[in-house]
């Protein structure tokens, strides 16, 4: 509640625009609106003080320990024992102590950033402006920045496949190098105008031209992609509310595994062993809906809520927006600056407005593109490299059907809203679904030969006897 008091002082700053909340405001005319940080709660943390509106987290329970009984019985029934999804648990992360060893590696060469940042930036002021040695200085640097993003990526990725970690670990840390890139480019395009402004020679009244290293490694563990020198702060640490979301994240994994299990481990194991007909795939497509609904919600509340709360409270982080009211949209177009904040934000401010400004001058619609391409090109890189086969399903649902229902309007609310929860629930049972059945045809029918044409093409319509 005390972020809840605080935020109230800047309500009337325009925070607040027709009963939506807005972060991002304009400091000079013809510009694009820039992120502004206040203390705020997350949506959901004011929500579920709402006894009513708490009562949808009672629900949630209900529905956790139904699939706990569900699961019990369905293994003490068909299998004779009684696994509970703690299997899928324990191989998803048989090697957490690797994940350790290998996030702590990231971490430690993320340092080169800063430190090469600093050296450009504190021997850039030292040269001749405006000469061909600051220019040469300069286009080297971009060199290397760019040489160590694909090192980063190509280094970490590949030590990931040689230590052959299983999903659970793989995703984590695929998802942690993309963070990590995405919080060094923030960092560098946050300050390099400030190191391109400066003048050594009237340095009397200038502002810093480098962060202190501790500004950096703060950064690095506030749950925001926006890089800034300071944020508002909390005044304390509520290490209880800390440790329930934890709890809650640990609760979540439980969660999903009772639906992997039950949903997709049940049904689609066995995929490559017997034939399948392709009305019982659609089928199941079709009637795991719900459950694909329920891993879309769950996943999303874990990582953006739990996690995100417990870390922000942790670092005394007062900005908890961390997502909108994304649930009661009635267009894709709003849904995607809601669902994930501070995705949206990054993605916004150090690619579609710098596109805007600097590249496209101002072609909004090409940018718009290039915002998705993006994106959809790492989430394709995640799970690419989490399962070690490329099933571009995402990446058509995001850069192909995603970019073409932003333009989908509806006249009612009702529709418009009712249309986004039933196609996304769809599609993420569209998604399950086809990453299980071309992991289990794979694991239960190896390939003899690994190529990389085989890396590409699927193998589900090759291990498997289709008929009608």
């Amino acid at each position: 509640m005390d972020l809840i008091n605080r935020s109230k002082k800047t309500e009337k700053s325009a925070y607040y625009e027709d009963g939506e909340v807005i972060d991002k405001i304009k400091h000079k005319p013809g510009e694009l609106p820039k992120k502004q940080f206040a203390p705020r709660n997350s949506v959901l943390t004011d929500l579920w003080e709402i006894k009513h509106i708490r009562t949808i987290y009672h629900i949630f329970l209900a529905m956790l320990f139904g699939l706990f009984i569900n699961t019990a019985a369905y293994d003490y029934l068909n299998k004779g024992e009684v696994r509970l999804g703690f299997n899928l648990i324990i191989k998803g992360f048989s090697k957490f102590h690797f994940l350790l060893i290998i996030w702590k590696c990231m971490f430690l060469v993320n340092f080169l950033v800063y430190y090469g940042f600093k050296l450009w930036a504190t021997i850039r002021i030292q040269v001749k402006p405006k000469t061909k040695y600051q220019l040469f200085w300069d286009r080297s640097w971009i060199v290397l920045i760019i040489t160590y993003y694909l090192g980063f990526i190509y280094f970490f990725t590949s030590t990931i496949i040689k230590m052959e970690m299983p999903p659970a670990a793989s995703i984590t840390l695929l998802s942690e190098i993309t963070r990590f890139l995405m919080k060094s480019h923030a960092f560098i395009r946050s300050n390099a105008p400030i190191v391109l402004k400066y003048k050594s020679h009237n340095s009397k009244g200038q502002e810093r031209y480098c962060p202190k290293l501790g500004q950096f490694l703060y950064f690095c563990f506030v749950p925001t992609l926006i890089y800034q020198d300071s944020y508002p702060r909390t005044n304390r640490i509520r290490w209880s509310y800390v440790a329930y979301c934890f709890l809650e994240v640990i609760g979540v994994i439980f969660y999903l595994s009772f639906l992997f299990e039950r949903f997709l481990v049940a049904t689609f194991e066995d995929y490559g062993l017997k034939p399948y007909r392709w009305q019982d795939i659609i089928l199941t497509i079709l009637s795991n809906t719900a459950a694909g609904m329920l891993i879309m919600l769950t996943t999303w509340y874990a990582v953006l809520h739990a996690w995100m709360n417990g870390f922000a409270e942790m670092v005394r982080f007062a900005d908890r927006m961390f997502y909108k009211d994304w649930w009661s949209s009635t267009t894709y177009d709003r849904y995607y600056r809601t669902w994930n904040v501070v995705i949206h934000d990054w993605l916004y401010t150090y690619i579609y407005k710098d596109f805007i400004e600097i590249v496209l001058l101002n072609n909004r619609i090409a940018a718009k593109y290039i915002v998705f391409f993006l994106s959809a090109a790492f989430h394709e890189y995640i799970l690419g490299f989490t399962f070690r086969f490329c099933l571009p399903i995402l990446f058509v649902q995001f850069f192909g059907v995603g970019v073409a229902m932003t333009y989908l309007k509806f006249k009612q609310n009702c529709i418009g809203n009712t249309v986004l929860w039933y196609t996304n629930a769809l599609g993420m049972s569209m998604n399950t679904a086809a990453f299980a059945i071309e992991y289990y045809c794979r694991a239960n029918r190896p390939i003899e030969n690994v190529t990389i044409s085989s890396y590409f093409i699927p193998q589900m319509f090759q291990c498997n006897e289709i008929y009608n």
